[in-house]
């Protein structure tokens, strides 16, 4: 299927309303359709790295990192795209809350080299740059129903205001 066809169908099959758009919001109405925690954190990352998605190996939840030393609306564009990965069904990493914990608490690190391996070793008919192209349309797509909708504003939006993220967030060592 088309890639852009895809993307439309996927998005129409959320039913969301993008009058009522902002990031946390549209994370949560996500999450509660696909019975998963998302949530969304900004880190300093390496160099050549803007987002990650991983998931949760004991719990429900899914994690999207994105890099902190960018402007706001690149920040957004980042979460959106990997949302994007989430919502196609594309391969990540699964951690551990341990891990997770420890690698927030600067104890290890996040696998974020072996998700990039483990994206680059799946068959040629799914590499890793057709997955990036489809999360990237999948991303337009939406911002293009966010800036259909007068949402614009959404989009240049910083961190989380959700109290029940941001205190999961402290308890996780991760603000």
């Amino acid at each position: 299927m088309n890639p852009r066809l895809k993307s439309e169908k996927i998005l129409a099959d959320l039913q969301y309303n993008f009058q009522d758009f902002t990031i946390d919001h549209f994370i949560k109405w996500i999450g509660e359709l696909k019975s998963r925690r998302i949530l969304s954190y900004p880190l300093n990352m390496s160099a050549g790295l803007f987002g990650a998605w991983l998931t949760d190996d004991e719990e429900p939840n899914e994690y999207i990192f994105y890099r902190a030393d960018v402007p706001p609306m690149h920040q957004i564009h980042i979460q959106l795209h990997e949302l994007a990965h989430f919502l196609l069904g594309h391969p990540t990493l699964h951690i551990t809350r341990e891990l997770l914990a420890a690698a927030l608490r600067g104890e290890g690190e996040l696998p974020f080299n072996e998700l990039a391996r483990l994206r680059s070793t799946l068959k040629p008919e799914d590499s890793r740059s057709i997955r990036e192209v489809e999360s990237e349309i999948l991303a337009s797509v939406i911002q293009e129903q966010i800036i259909r909708h007068s949402q614009l504003d959404q989009l240049t939006r910083g961190i989380s205001s959700d109290k029940n993220i941001a205190n999961y967030l402290k308890d996780l060592g991760m603000i």
